[in-house]
């Protein structure tokens, strides 16, 4: 049911890597690799990605559950959560299930959700509407539309990345992502924004310089988070592709202020 990779050195501080929707474990290695490499990178496919298969009779609670035994069956108790947009929100939610395990956390273009039931029921017919067409055109058309949003700002810009994209996303199942979104989605899953206060961990958000939908978000974030701190980077909504050095800069200054404060 979960996938998970290791990267690094296994005897090295923890950290905790989902991805966003659509990508998958991979989606990380590159970074790790060469920027973390004396952490032990624990890499997972997220439900519905990569080589996690979604189990439909299966909660969200229960899929919760799930990844935290299998992660305390390979020896982890504790571990630096980082999170991608979908990636993100769903760290939110792990860490909420089991504050004594993530002393710290780090978001990239992270939401803790959408505030009302209206919200998310607009989401839920948006998302069911985005799986049509996804299953009605070839998935490298579907993949253009996509990665031409304003959101994600100049990646449309960037060919190389652009051909790295198509091509990891398009090994995605139509079915399983619908139903991934069914299950992680950002109308799936009920709001954490009035649980942002009790989070009394460090919480780092960085968002993309063009993306300004999650700046503003992330701006009232850190006006509720009791240790939250917000930084900046250049790009959109994917920034941690288009600059991996400057993505992996914020996050080891962030990781080097917790071991000292230790």
């Amino acid at each position: 049911m979960w996938n998970i990779k290791l990267a690094g050195n296994q005897n090295g501080r923890p950290l905790l890597w989902f991805h966003g929707f659509m990508g998958s474990s991979d989606d990380w290695l590159p970074m790790v690799a060469d920027l973390f490499p004396e952490y032990c990178n624990i890499l997972v496919d997220l439900p519905g990605h990569g080589n996690s298969c979604i189990l439909e009779q299966l909660s969200y609670t229960q899929y919760l559950d799930s990844l935290m035994a299998k992660l305390s069956t390979e020896g982890f108790e504790t571990f630096v959560a980082i999170g991608y947009s979908m990636g993100g929100r769903f760290a939110l939610h792990f860490q909420q299930r089991f504050p004594d395990n993530i002393p710290a956390l780090i978001g990239l273009s992270t939401a803790p959700g959408l505030k009302t039931d209206a919200e998310r029921q607009h989401r839920r017919d948006s998302d069911a509407v985005l799986m049509d067409a996804l299953e009605q055109q070839s998935f490298s058309d579907f993949l253009m539309k996509w990665y031409a949003q304003s959101i994600f700002g100049s990646i449309q810009g960037n060919k190389d990345l652009l051909t790295k994209l198509l091509e990891s996303r398009s090994r995605n199942e139509p079915s399983q992502l619908r139903s991934s979104l069914k299950l992680l989605g950002n109308g799936a899953l009920p709001s954490l924004w009035r649980s942002l206060p009790s989070i009394s961990i460090p919480v780092l958000l960085i968002n993309g310089a063009d993306d300004s939908k999650y700046f503003g978000i992330n701006q009232e974030m850190i006006y509720l988070l009791p240790m939250g701190r917000q930084k900046t980077i250049a790009g959109g909504h994917a920034f941690h592709l288009e600059k991996p050095l400057e993505t992996a800069l914020a996050i080891r200054h962030f990781l080097s202020e917790l071991i000292e404060g230790e």
